[in-house]
Formats: C-alpha cells, structure tokens, sequence
C-alpha cells in the first residue's frame, strides 16, 4: 500500500496550512494564479461589448481572486515553516510597507533543516 504523503497533490499544495514548500513551488503556484486572473481579466476584454459575457468574465474574475487570496496565504504559511518560523509572520504581507520586504524573504529566504513543521520539504507535516 501505498503512503499518501508520496504525492500530496495539488489541493494540497494550493489549500492546506499544514507542511512545507520551498522557493520554487511556492514561485510556480504565485506565477499560476497570475496567469488564471490574467485569463480572468483577458475574458472580460473579449466580451466588453457583450453584458452577459461580461458579466460572466467579472464572475470568473471574482471566484479567481478569492481562491487566489486563500490559495497565497496557505502558500505562504507553508513557506513561514520552511523557512523555520511560525506562521503568524504571513501577517507581515497585509503591513502596506513590510508586505513587500515581507514577500523578498520569502521568494528568496533558503529552506530551514527538518523543524517542527514537518520533517522534508514540499510535503504536509
């Protein structure tokens, strides 16, 4: 049989607090919510004459930008305990002027060894 931390999977990636990630799944999950608002948005342009296409587009652009905001704070907890620090320090992203040095540590700050948070890297506790 086999163990179901081998592949975690994609739900758990993009919404679940418990674990790790390192730099690049954390980078490669940010990148996919940009281009799935850019879809978003690009949907809108096309159906600007069009109300119920737009109106269609502004929902999808909606339910995008929420599902992205859950999705980058569960990134970003998981990316707090890599780094070997708790995860009320994801709370710095919503500080207008720490946010941004806030997001450079964690795009470029390296994995911490095993912590309490889980033992490898990119997998739940």
């Amino acid at each position: 049989m086999q163990d179901n931390n081998d592949n975690p999977g994609m739900g758990w990636l993009l919404f679940s607090p418990s674990g790790r990630i390192g730099r690049q799944p954390y980078v490669m999950s940010i990148l996919l919510w940009l281009m799935l608002q850019a879809s978003a948005v690009s949907l809108m342009f096309k159906f600007e004459h069009q109300e119920t296409g737009l109106v269609l587009a502004a929902l999808a652009l909606v339910i995008v930008s929420l599902g992205m905001f859950v999705s980058l704070l569960m990134l970003s907890i998981k990316r707090v305990h890599d780094m070997g620090y708790p995860a009320i320090l994801v709370l710095l992203l919503f500080v207008p002027v720490a946010s941004f040095f806030a997001l450079i540590a964690f795009l470029f700050w390296p994995s911490a060894p095993p912590n309490q948070f889980g033992k490898f890297t990119n997998r739940p506790k």
